[in-house]
């Protein structure tokens, strides 16, 4: 009897995991990289947008701040400002805003009013598409976009992950400068 007894003493000071325990934990840390896999992307957009919001903000400061400067808006003296500043003019702008020497006639003060923007008047989004900035260019605090009129004298946009520009203010994942309600 003593030796079966032994046997039995033995067996019960062995360590380790049964199968049920570890397909129990593989379980777990696979539930956990799933939800992980859907949550990481999610965040990432919801960074990138929060960026893109932070230099439309930043944007719309430094117009605003240029026309207190001088009386006028930038970009003025050399564009159409009825029309929305993209490709070439929404250089000219950011050059005139970040104070570089290209843009003296602009910006005769080379104040910088913009961090951010190269020096080459270009200023992407974090998707690399170059941001869209309505001015409004008769001083009425107010102007139209998409069909919509909205109460401000400065609108900066940018067109988010489809790089595209969304048909209704608001309804997919373009990024403004303020809200449009």
């Amino acid at each position: 009897m003593e030796i079966n007894f032994q046997k039995n003493v033995k067996r019960s000071n062995q360590t380790g995991f049964t199968l049920v325990e570890l397909l129990v934990v593989i379980s777990i840390v696979g539930l956990l990289a799933g939800l992980m896999s859907v949550a990481i992307p999610r965040a990432m957009e919801s960074g990138k947008k929060a960026k893109a919001k932070g230099e439309l903000t930043a944007i719309v400061a430094a117009v605003k701040a240029y026309n207190q400067e001088y009386g006028r808006w930038p970009g003025s003296s050399t564009a159409d400002i009825d029309k929305p500043f993209q490709d070439a003019n929404s250089k000219s702008l950011l050059s005139a805003l970040s104070g570089t020497n290209n843009a003296l006639v602009e910006n005769p003060k080379s104040v910088r009013f913009l961090e951010g923007a190269s020096t080459d008047g270009t200023m992407k989004d974090p998707w690399g598409m170059q941001y869209f900035i309505i001015l409004d260019s008769d001083e009425s605090n107010s102007m139209t976009y998409q069909s919509k009129t909205i109460s401000i004298s400065v609108l900066a946009v940018s067109f988010g992950k489809d790089k595209t520009q969304d048909t209704t203010p608001g309804s997919g994942d373009d990024v403004f400068s303020t809200d449009l309600k």
